[in-house]
């Protein structure tokens, strides 16, 4: 971009071009420093020591700020725009010291760009992350999660697996599996296990049903799930088990971690203070002694 152009704008609309091309360290820089620096980013070469490599040596305290004797870019590469080594030596001796901070600041910055970049590896192509996506109301297996919802009160929510019923038929056949009810075996496995509950109860559920709220009587116990069906001759098949959790106790809890100071304590304990101190000048208030006497 020319001078021209960038003189033609306004200092905010310079600032947010420089921060556009990554530059930072911009709000004590004034209008012609901001061209300057803005011209100096665009003029440095790629691939090769540019102004930027130059920046930053200069941003260091024990180097003097003049590039004279700089080596020219590797390869014999010259800036953009066919800018000789020398032209842009040149116009790095003429920035400010400022700009020079901010021309630094701003190859730090792209630095940490391109080393980011090699371990970036894009956003997957993937027919999922259209705008139309809409979450499957089943994942192909059968599955269930149990939730607390408070001292007396579990929630369940489970999902069946497309191919359960042709499971079941070929295990117990049609017949049988008309007359199976769907079922929630509800452990209560309180220092020990599902195989070795320390009881159970069975609650009836709708087919079709995919969540059920259980209400349980013994609190603060952990307490499983099985879902399943129960035959016509009494056997309990298993189709899928639930999380263990565990319930909390009724009422406030016991630990008290805090001790808050009521406003009389604090009165009381400000008027005892007052009391060994005596009265001092002011207005009053907090800050000066008193309470506005």
């Amino acid at each position: 971009m020319k001078r021209s152009v960038l003189e033609g704008k306004t200092v905010v609309e310079l600032r947010a071009l420089a921060r556009d091309r990554g530059a930072t360290e911009l709000s004590k820089l004034r209008k012609a420093e901001l061209v300057d620096l803005l011209l100096a980013v665009d003029a440095a070469p790629r691939g090769s020591e540019s102004v930027a490599d130059r920046a930053a040596q200069a941003a260091e305290p024990s180097r003097p700020t003049s590039m004279a004797g700089a080596k020219a870019p590797r390869g014999g590469a010259s800036g953009r725009r066919g800018q000789k080594p020398e032209e842009i030596d040149e116009r790095w001796e003429a920035l400010s010291p400022r700009t020079h901070r901010a021309f630094s600041a701003y190859r730090t910055r792209c630095e940490q760009r391109i080393k980011a970049s090699k371990y970036y590896l894009g956003v997957p192509d993937s027919s999922e992350l259209d705008e139309g996506f809409e979450y499957p109301e089943s994942y192909g297996e059968s599955a269930i999660t149990l939730m607390v919802r408070d001292p007396y009160w579990l929630f369940a929510y489970w999902e069946l697996s497309p191919h359960l019923r042709g499971e079941l038929l070929d295990r117990i056949g049609e017949e049988d599996l008309a007359r199976s009810r769907l079922v929630l075996r509800v452990y209560d496995v309180t220092r020990s296990s599902p195989d070795r509950p320390a009881s159970i109860h069975d609650i009836d559920v709708a087919p079709g049903a995919r969540n059920w709220y259980i209400n349980v009587m013994r609190v603060e116990r952990d307490y499983c799930v099985d879902l399943g069906i129960i035959t016509p001759d009494g056997t309990f098949i298993v189709i899928a088990r639930s999380n263990v959790v565990s319930l909390p106790p009724v009422g406030p809890s016991e630990v008290v971690d805090e001790e808050w100071v009521t406003l009389e304590a604090l009165g009381e304990l400000y008027a005892r203070v007052e009391s060994e101190r005596g009265p001092s000048s002011g207005s009053g208030g907090w800050g000066s002694g008193g309470w506005g006497r």
